[in-house]
């Protein structure tokens, strides 16, 4: 071997061209909140990978790579954050090559159901359209139920209203890729159209001072009650409701006050209706009873009438007695007169529905025409310088005597009347002033009589 001699080796590396890497992911889907992996997958001398979202390296707590940076992790995904796109870059020291951009589809919710643009409240007969809506990717899965009972697997619901359609409404979103599930319901409530309501009484008669009530009787969703009494709203003391508002009670009736008319009124969210006026028939009286339109004292032959008047509702019945015994059952009782027809009259006023009776009293004399008086005397023989007396002598109803002497009314202190004026004392005889005639007269209201000429022969 010569001297200064070297040996020298060349190690020699050869490297063929990357294939394109393509993106394989841990999953078949990706859900919001959970993690997710994606792996460069690519084969030949790859030296190094690299990832980029959006065009720029990884960064991030919630990013993970695994140490030869192959795979790439991200926890607990949001649909905003993490949908990319992604590309894996592969290299060696000659060659380099990326994969098709890799944008994730996240799926997420259903968030939040909302059941939107629909009121709480219909009419029978109108169209209902409950929409429900709800975020969610893929498009969440809709199941709508009343009461519990499916009825319909879509977004939108409608029906033409009844009543059989009120009740509670859910709607139910579901995504089968995230396995989320959220509920919202809905009240609807259906109002029918109120039939016309009536007044029902508590009693068959309405009677003064008693207390009294009304009943608005009606069928159907009525959540209010309302009454009017000559058009306007109930008020006083004395008028009480029910705490429903449906009965009306009126303490202590009064005639003028309470007669009405009365009016309930019925009504729902959506309709409205009236009964027909009711007025208010009060009973009352009789009030006091009083004989009117005639005299105490009548002739025998002539026409007694007598009436009785008592205000009461309805009129009342009329009972009348002469001396306690019943003479009539009318309001006016007539008869011509005669003796036995004097007495006591009492008019009975009575109210079968009030069960009040007032009663009036009314005293009748009767007069028959006198029969013609005549003059006795106290002795057989008038004798001068002695007393003399004469009486009025008639039978009948006599309210008064009076004497005349030669056709005067007797003065002078030596003549005397009984207290009744029934008798005349002549006091010391005279044969010259004394020998009359005289007469006696008898009267009463309506009759009067005179004595024949009666002369004194003084002895």
């Amino acid at each position: 071997m010569k001297k200064n001699q070297h040996s020298h080796f060349l190690s020699i590396l050869c490297t063929a061209p990357l294939s394109k890497p393509t993106i394989v992911t841990s999953n078949n889907t990706a859900v919001e909140t959970k993690d997710f992996s994606m792996t460069c997958n690519a084969t030949g001398q790859i030296h190094a990978y690299q990832w980029f979202i959006n065009g720029v390296a990884p960064a991030g707590h919630r990013i993970q790579l695994s140490p030869d940076r192959r795979t790439l992790t991200l926890r607990s995904l949001t649909r905003f954050d993490n949908k990319g796109p992604y590309v894996c870059e592969i290299e060696n020291p000659l060659f380099r090559d990326r994969s098709d951009p890799f944008p994730l589809n996240v799926t997420y919710g259903p968030d939040i159901a909302t059941i939107v643009r629909s009121a709480g409240v219909y009419p029978t007969g109108v169209n209902i359209t409950l929409s429900c809506v709800a975020d969610s990717n893929p498009p969440a899965q809709f199941t709508w139920l009343q009461n519990g009972q499916s009825v319909s697997n879509s977004a939108i619901f409608s029906v033409i209203s009844s009543l059989n359609h009120a009740g509670t409404y859910t709607c139910i979103v579901s995504n089968s890729f995230t396995g989320l599930t959220h509920t919202a319901t809905k009240n609807i409530i259906i109002y029918a159209p109120l039939s016309k309501p009536t007044i029902i009484t508590s009693n068959n008669t309405a009677v003064e001072t008693k207390d009294f009530s009304m009943t608005c009787n009606a069928t159907g969703q009525i959540p209010a009650y309302r009454w009017f009494i000559n058009g306007l709203a109930p008020g006083g003391n004395r008028i009480q409701l029910s705490p429903d508002k449906r009965t009306l009670t009126i303490r202590s009736l009064r005639r003028t006050e309470n007669k009405g008319p009365y009016v309930c009124e019925i009504e729902n969210p959506l309709f409205r209706n009236r009964s027909d006026p009711f007025p208010l028939n009060v009973t009352y009286g009789p009030d006091i009873a009083t004989i009117v339109h005639s005299a105490d004292e009548y002739p025998t032959g002539a026409n007694i009438t007598l009436s009785c008047v008592a205000d009461s509702n309805p009129a009342a019945q009329f009972t009348w007695l002469q001396n306690g015994q019943p003479v009539s059952n009318s309001a006016t009782f007539s008869i011509i007169a005669s003796l036995s027809d004097a007495g006591t009259y009492t008019c009975t006023a009575s109210n079968l529905f009030t069960g009040l009776t007032r009663t009036a009293t009314k005293n009748i004399t009767i007069y028959a025409p006198l029969s013609k008086p005549t003059i006795v005397t106290s002795n057989i023989t008038a004798v001068e310088t002695k007393e003399f007396s004469l009486t009025c002598q008639a039978t009948g109803q006599i309210h008064a005597y009076q004497w005349f002497i030669n056709g005067v009314a007797p003065a002078g202190r030596r003549l005397q009347l009984s207290p009744d004026r029934r008798t005349l004392t002549l006091r010391r005889l005279t044969r010259r002033y004394n020998k009359g005639p005289y007469e006696c007269k008898i009267r009463n209201p309506f009759y009067s009589n005179r004595s024949d000429p009666f002369t004194l022969d003084v002895a």
